[in-house]
């Protein structure tokens, strides 16, 4: 097992971990807290479209927003903007060499790594107090989902600047009252463009909504009593799995809502989480107390785990280049017996077809037609 992990931490330092080896192959970083390292994301196509993993942005404590080279933390740009409020709910890539940042003050900044400046055109308003940021790559960066404190969800169109659709609370408890609004972490479902999406609240509840099902989740439901940190929708677009401040995690049944199982061995409060993009079966995770873990999906095991010394607060998962080489092969191979069957087809069909004529000219030989 070479799974390999890239951590960010809450004082503005890099970490390649080979999880397997329990090692940190690379540091990179200056030390400071007001360089913490609040979100992070692959740049170019390399999210979640197999795409070459060589450099990546971070969203800092400080506002800005660096590209570091994966292989030697070389500082490779510096955005010329600040993100203009207390923090960043969400960072992604929009494709064609575009990116997004946005603010907890609810300002999206649209900006281009060539762009020195950004420019108020590449803005978007999109709320008060906005906790949680997500693109869907699926839609070839054209939506965004958004939500926060008092902030249900919404998904925006980024090049119309609109609203494509706004999600309604759940009804009232028994009591008639009014459940609070709080989403802190969003997820689109793999397999489904933008019309399904996930999101966890800071009152604990986990929500699936369908676009085409209405403005109120599918399901909602609680299955801890701490606020959600942390959520990631596996590739399969059958499951998730979420963490809690407490240091929980569990894997959920998107179709049913139920709990698969729970995955153990954690001491603080969840702060990421990713899945394997080699689809190997793994999930990354870190957590305040400065670990990050690897687990098996299917069995639930904690793999390995390697002490990181700083309070972690995100990380990217590193596709494992053998087995994206073993994919590549078994498809070339599938393709090959795909292009045997359909040959082998056609050849048969031919030679039922000259049987049926010879058959047909036998008829009227004996027959006596002309």
């Amino acid at each position: 097992m070479s799974a390999r992990v890239v951590t960010g931490d809450d004082t503005g330092l890099f970490k390649v971990v080979n999880v397997g080896k329990k090692t940190v192959e690379i540091r990179y970083g200056s030390q400071a807290m007001a360089r913490g390292v609040e979100r992070m994301t692959w740049a170019g196509e390399a999210v979640g479209a197999g795409g070459p993993q060589t450099h990546f942005y971070a969203a800092l404590r400080s506002g800005e927003v660096e590209c570091r080279a994966l292989a030697d933390g070389e500082l490779l740009e510096t955005m010329g903007f600040k993100i203009k409020s207390s923090g960043c709910a969400g960072l992604g890539y929009l494709g064609e060499g575009r990116m997004a940042a946005c603010g907890r003050k609810g300002l999206v900044q649209i900006f281009s790594p060539e762009e020195k400046e950004y420019s108020e055109s590449d803005t978007i308003q999109v709320g008060q107090d906005i906790r949680a940021m997500e693109i869907s790559t699926e839609s070839q960066g054209k939506i965004l989902a958004t939500g926060g404190n008092e902030e249900l969800l919404k998904l925006w169109d980024i090049k119309t600047k609109k609203t494509v659709f706004k999600a309604r609370n759940v009804k009232p408890d028994m009591l008639d009252l009014r459940y609070p609004v709080h989403v802190a972490v969003i997820r689109f479902v793999p397999g489904h463009g933008y019309k399904r999406v996930l999101s966890g609240t800071a009152h604990h509840q986990v929500r699936l909504y369908d676009i085409k099902s209405g403005r109120r989740p599918v399901w909602s439901v609680n299955h801890c009593e701490n606020a959600i940190r942390a959520l990631v929708a596996l590739s399969d677009g059958n499951s998730l799995i979420f963490g809690d401040g407490a240091g929980e995690s569990f894997h959920v049944d998107i179709r049913t809502s139920r709990v698969i199982g729970k995955f153990k061995g954690v001491g603080g409060a969840i702060t990421s989480l990713r899945e394997d993009p080699s689809r190997e079966g793994l999930v990354a995770s870190t957590s305040l107390d400065r670990f990050v873990r690897v687990y098996d999906i299917k069995s639930r095991r904690m793999v390995n785990k390697v002490y990181a010394k700083q309070r972690l607060s995100d990380c990217l998962f590193l596709a494992n280049p053998e087995a994206q080489e073993d994919k590549e092969e078994d498809e070339e191979v599938w393709e090959q017996l795909e292009k045997k069957e359909k040959s082998g087809k056609s050849e048969k069909r031919e030679k039922r077809e000259k049987n049926s004529k010879q058959s047909r000219k036998r008829k009227h030989v004996d027959s006596g037609e002309p």
